[in-house]
């Protein structure tokens, strides 16, 4: 999905809508993803005054993550539109455009990092999962390093 400004330039009065379907499989490695479907992107752009050029980018995907509690694969579906701002001039409000081509996806794929959830859980998590109250203002003895710290007063 790689563009040289020159060409978007010259399509945007003639087709100015982008569809494709992308392999982000090779980017899971260092994430917490275990798999990615493959990723659906569409959208189209506009271009101003030659230089500024404005995407609208929808983007729908799959991923399997594992459950918080249990480890067992969870698919969580993604369906997102976003929309980004280019420019070849330097500019806070936009993305700098280096050298001579718009590339999306470095786009796509943050924004499907920034979409997908700390944590998810299966849907029987909590049906074996055994946890211990402890309520912390009873006396009972607590056996721990810190423990006569609590007795402790200025």
């Amino acid at each position: 999905m790689k563009w040289t400004v020159q060409e978007l330039v010259r399509l945007q009065n003639i087709d100015n809508q982008f569809k494709d379907t992308l392999d982000f499989s090779g980017h899971v490695k260092n994430t917490d993803i275990i798999k990615i479907s493959p990723v659906e992107v569409e959208g189209d752009f506009e271009v101003y005054d030659n230089s500024v050029f404005e995407f609208y980018i929808g983007i729908k995907c799959t991923l399997t993550l594992a459950c918080a509690i249990t480890l067992k694969e969870v698919l969580y579906d993604i369906d997102i539109e976003v929309e980004e701002t280019f420019s070849q001039e330097k500019s806070n409000n936009y993305t700098h455009i280096e050298g001579i081509t718009v590339d999306l996806l470095p786009i796509i794929w943050s924004n499907i990092i920034l979409e997908k959830p700390m944590r998810v859980l299966s849907k029987n998590a909590y049906e074996n999962f055994n946890s211990e109250i402890i309520d912390l203002d009873e006396d009972k003895e607590i056996n721990r390093a810190f423990a006569n710290l609590k007795n402790y007063k200025k």
